[in-house]
């Protein structure tokens, strides 16, 4: 799916959804989406017409592992999202939490 045409609409009945996510060193991991949310602009910032309604993405990841901020191809049998910008914003025991903003 193009990244430019995902909207929370259109993303929303892939929660659930386990993505793989191959590594630079040649191994993989997994990243489950969790949510979609809505994701408001800033008053000063809304200057411009979205095209789309701005949303965040929540990911689970190896609570092992930290992922760096960065690009990422996300594949499962549903759906491949290449080039997705994500930022681990959270860790405990169970799960990393990732992020990505779509405005």
């Amino acid at each position: 799916m193009d990244l430019g045409d995902v909207t929370i609409e259109g993303i929303t009945p892939f929660i659930g959804t386990i993505f793989e996510v191959p590594l630079d060193n040649g191994a993989t991991t997994t990243l489950k989406l969790e949510s979609a949310l809505p994701y408001e602009v800033r008053q000063r910032r809304q200057r411009y017409q979205p095209k789309r309604t701005p949303f965040s993405m929540y990911f689970l990841g190896d609570p092992a592992l930290i992922l760096p901020q960065g690009m990422y191809a996300l594949r499962s049998e549903a759906l491949t999202l290449e080039n997705i910008f994500i930022v681990p914003i959270g860790q405990d025991a169970q799960a990393t939490e990732y992020e990505a903003i779509f405005t």
